[in-house]
C-alpha cells in the first residue's frame, strides 16, 4: 500500500515538471519576439536608410520655345463680327424690247463686254417692213399737206381781191391744218417704227461681265423677256445684319475688314456705305451695306464673306496671347518668367480678339514679359525655368525684349 502511494507521488511530480517546462518555453518565445516589435528599434533601422538617400535636389522646370509667349504693346480695336454674301452693286437684266426670233447671240457667260457693245439681235424683217410702210404714209401725208397749203395761199390772195368768200377761204385753211396734223402723226409713227427697228439690236448699257444667258439662237423672244444678265464686278456690296443694340455705334464710313471663302490668306477691306432705316422683317436686326472695291475682279458675286466692323480704336495697350490666361480661384492670372523663375501674376483683362488670339491687359503686366501659353499642368511659382532648344540644350529663361506691334490688333468686347 505504501509503495503504491510513492508511485502516484512520482507521476504527479513529473506532470508538474512538464507543465513548468512548457511555460518556460512560451515565455522565452515571447521575450525573443518583443525586440522585433519595438518602434524605437524600427526607427533606428529606417534612419540609416534615410541618411543614405542624401539631400533632395532643387526642382527645375524645362519648357520648349513653343510653350512661351510674350506680352506686347499693340493697338486694339473694338469690332463687331459680320457675315453675309457679296453681290455686285450694279447689275441688270438685258431684256427683249420687241418680240421676235433671236437671230444672234454674240456673247456667253463669263465674257467681259464694253459699254454699247452688241450683245444680241432679234430678226428685224418685220420691223423694217413696218418702218417702210410708215415712211410711205408720211410721204403721202406731206404731199397732201403741201397741196392743201398751196391752195390756202392762192385762196388767201383771191380773198384779198374779193374774188372768193371768207367761207371758201376758211375751208381751205381747215383742210391745210388737218393735213399738217396728219403729217405730224405720220412722223410720230415713223419715229416709233425706227425705235422698234433699233430695239432689235441689244447693246450693253455699261461695261461689265455676262453672268447669265437665258436665250439661244432660234428662240422666240417675247417683249420684256430676260435674255442676258450683266454685272459690274468693279464694286461689290456686302449686306450684313447687325443687332439693333449695336446700331448706335455704327456709322457710314467705318472700316470693315473681312475674308472670303477661297481667299483665306488675303484680307479685304471696305467701308460702311449706308444703313437701312428699319429692322428686317421678323428679326431685331438692321441691315448694313458695305461698299467693297474690286477693281481687279478677284471677287465674284454670291461669295460668302466673314469679317469685322471696326467700331472704335484704342491707344497702344499691353496684350498677351489668350492661351496664356488662366482662371484660378476667381482671378485671371498669367504665369510669367522673372529672373529665371516662374511667377504667378494676377491681371485684369480688357478687350479680346478671338480671331487673332490676343487679349488686352489693363492692369498687372508690363510689355516684354515672357509668359507660359501652353497647358503644362500644375505650375509652381518660384520654380526655376529653363528653355530647351531644338538641339536639346537648355538655357536660363529670360524676359523678352519689349516691342510695339506695328500692325494693329483687332479686339472684340
Amino acid at each position: 500500500m505504501k509503495a503504491r502511494s510513492i508511485v502516484v507521488s512520482l507521476v504527479v511530480s513529473l506532470v508538474l515538471l512538464a507543465a513548468v517546462g512548457a511555460g518556460g518555453v512560451m515565455v522565452g518565445k515571447r521575450l525573443q519576439a518583443k525586440p522585433d516589435q519595438d518602434p524605437a528599434r524600427s526607427v533606428a533601422k529606417a534612419a540609416p536608410a534615410a541618411k543614405a538617400s542624401g539631400p533632395v535636389a532643387p526642382a527645375v522646370m524645362e519648357v520648349a520655345p513653343s510653350d512661351l509667349g510674350a506680352s506686347e504693346t499693340r493697338e486694339v480695336r473694338r469690332e463687331l463680327p459680320l457675315t453675309g454674301q457679296l453681290r455686285p452693286i450694279r447689275q441688270a437684266f438685258v431684256r427683249a424690247k420687241v418680240a421676235g426670233e433671236v437671230l444672234e447671240m454674240q456673247v456667253k457667260e463669263g465674257e467681259p463686254v464694253k459699254s454699247g457693245q452688241v450683245l444680241a439681235r432679234i430678226n428685224p424683217a418685220e420691223y423694217q417692213a413696218r418702218l417702210d410702210e410708215r415712211m410711205a404714209a408720211l410721204a403721202g401725208s406731206r404731199a397732201t399737206w403741201e397741196n392743201n397749203e398751196r391752195t390756202r395761199k392762192n385762196n388767201e390772195e383771191l380773198l384779198r381781191k374779193n374774188f372768193i368768200s371768207q367761207q371758201a377761204y376758211d375751208n381751205t385753211l381747215a383742210n391745210s391744218s388737218v393735213a399738217q396734223e396728219q403729217v405730224k402723226a405720220a412722223e410720230a409713227n415713223v419715229a416709233l417704227a425706227k425705235k422698234s427697228l433699233d430695239d432689235t439690236i441689244l447693246r450693253a448699257p455699261w461695261a461689265g461681265m455676262i453672268a447669265e444667258r437665258t436665250a439661244q439662237l432660234g428662240d422666240r423672244a417675247a417683249i420684256d423677256m430676260k435674255l442676258l444678265n450683266l454685272v459690274d464686278l468693279s464694286r461689290l456690296e456686302l449686306e450684313a445684319a447687325v443687332p439693333a443694340s449695336e446700331i448706335p455705334s455704327v456709322a457710314a464710313g467705318q472700316e470693315v475688314a473681312f475674308r472670303v471663302e477661297g481667299f483665306s490668306d488675303r484680307l479685304f477691306k471696305g467701308k460702311v456705305a449706308r444703313i437701312a432705316p428699319q429692322s428686317a422683317a421678323g428679326s431685331r436686326s438692321i441691315l448694313v451695306y458695305i461698299d467693297m472695291p474690286n477693281s481687279d475682279g478677284t471677287l465674284k458675286g454670291g461669295m460668302f464673306a466673314k469679317g469685322n466692323l471696326t467700331l472704335s480704336r484704342s491707344d497702344a495697350v499691353v496684350a498677351v496671347p489668350i492661351a496664356a490666361l488662366r482662371e484660378e480661384r476667381g482671378d485671371t492670372v498669367v504665369y510669367a518668367i522673372k529672373d529665371g523663375r516662374l511667377a504667378r501674376l494676377p491681371i485684369k483683362v480688357g478687350a479680346r480678339n478671338e480671331d487673332e488670339a490676343w487679349a488686352e491687359v489693363t492692369q498687372g503686366l508690363d510689355a516684354g514679359v515672357r509668359v507660359i501659353k501652353s497647358n503644362l499642368g500644375t505650375l509652381i511659382p518660384g520654380i526655376e525655368v529653363r528653355v530647351t532648344n531644338a538641339s536639346g540644350a537648355t538655357e536660363p529663361a529670360k524676359s523678352a525684349p519689349a516691342k510695339t506691334e506695328p500692325a494693329p490688333a483687332s479686339a472684340k468686347q
